[in-house]
Order: structure tokens, then C-alpha cells, then sequence
């Protein structure tokens, strides 16, 4: 284990936070679904993005079930 890093009068660094770039982040997620979807029929398409819904909505679903408290 490493200890933690100090600056200044013993004072540990503030974290970080990731830098987060949202528009570039939102322009590659559109350019791999037209690269996906290129072709293919209205149905088809909805389809992609009904199956893309669901699987997000039990991905969340998964997520948020109330966790067992661990004894101790």
C-alpha cells in the first residue's frame, strides 16, 4: 500500500476529476451508430434503437436493486 501524497504543510492534493468531453463523446457514438445503421430499412432502424432502449432500461433496473447489508 502507498501512502498518500502531501504538498504544502502536510495538506494531501485535491483529486482531480476527469475530464469529461461530452460533444466528442456524443459525435463518436453518432458516427458508429450511421455506421451501423447505413442501409438499413425504417423498421431496422427502429428496431436498433428499441432493442438499444430495453437493454439500457434492465441494465438500470440491474443496478438500483437494493444491496444486502453485509453483517459486522
Amino acid at each position: 500500500m502507498t501512502a498518500p501524497v502531501f504538498c504544502h504543510r502536510g495538506k494531501s492534493r485535491p483529486m482531480k476529476a476527469p475530464r469529461i468531453r461530452a460533444v466528442d463523446m456524443t459525435r463518436k457514438i453518432r458516427d458508429r451508430h450511421a455506421r451501423r445503421l447505413a442501409g438499413k430499412t425504417l423498421a431496422e432502424v427502429i428496431a436498433f434503437y428499441r432493442a438499444a432502449g430495453e437493454a439500457a432500461v434492465e441494465d438500470a433496473r440491474r443496478r438500483s436493486k437494493p444491496r444486502r447489508r453485509r453483517a459486522g
